[in-house]
């Protein structure tokens, strides 16, 4: 069963220009805002939870507010895979509304997050209202088709290894910090298996070149942490496999 809008709270204005204005939606006029904020419900969600499933009907959008959400498929053998992860000020399921199609994947929560539903009435009238919202909506679908291309070029073309430390780093924004002696240290949401379906390989294989990685003293893999102690070296190594293609 889809858990539509989580556990909501009191209806209140929860989205402020200032978080807005990063996102698609700082095209919005001051009264496209104020029906923005009139009809949006916020809801919390806690580890584990789903924001809607694969095959659900698509019933509006879905703001991030804060946490981290993987979106996920699953695949012929049954087993989940994560497409992509989405952050704060991140919009979820405007490409099957714009489709009029159901959800094509899942939304699970992996770090816990604040989301903002926006019925798909109140959706298709400020579609209406602001052109622009919509053209940037649409700019949005065709880049993740191209990054989609982009990801499965590089699954067929690039090493797992050099997939794996482009995650890395990828990853390092959201997850990462410095130490003082210049080493980086991750603390990831994710799990081995979750990683090993981003790069497009088995759990075991992951493990094998996490141990490669640990054996060259590159870095250190506990759990969810991972300690890398020579960061520039990945970044050269990751470099020199992004411009062999």
């Amino acid at each position: 069963m889809t858990t539509e809008t989580g556990n909501p709270k009191d209806h209140t204005p929860c989205l402020s220009t200032n978080f807005l204005k990063e996102t698609d939606w700082s095209v919005l006029s001051s009264r496209e805002f104020q029906l923005l904020n009139e009809n949006v419900t916020c809801s919390e969600y806690g580890v584990g939870e789903y924001i809607f499933y694969e095959a659900d009907p698509c019933k509006g959008l879905y703001l991030v507010k804060s946490g981290l959400i993987a979106v996920k498929k699953i695949d012929i053998e049954g087993e989940q895979v994560i497409l992509r992860l989405a952050n704060p000020g991140d919009t979820l399921g405007y490409r099957p509304l714009l489709a009029g199609e159901q959800h094509r994947a899942g939304a699970e929560v992996i770090k816990a997050a604040s989301i903002c539903f926006l019925p798909m009435a109140i959706m298709r009238q400020l579609l209406i209202s602001n052109h622009e919202l919509g053209a940037g909506f649409l700019k949005r679908t065709a880049q993740a088709l191209g990054e989609a291309d982009n990801r499965f070029f590089e699954a067929v073309s690039l090493p797992a290894r050099v997939r794996l430390i482009h995650l890395l780093m990828i990853l390092r924004e959201r997850c990462g910090s410095l130490i003082d002696d210049g080493s980086l240290f991750l603390e990831l949401p994710l799990t081995r298996r979750d990683m090993a379906s981003m790069l497009g390989i088995r759990p075991e294989s992951l493990s094998r070149l996490v141990r490669e990685i640990e054996n060259e003293g590159l870095a250190h893999f506990s759990g969810s942490k991972i300690t890398i102690s020579n960061p520039a070296s990945l970044l050269r190594e990751l470099d020199a496999g992004l411009h062999q293609l």
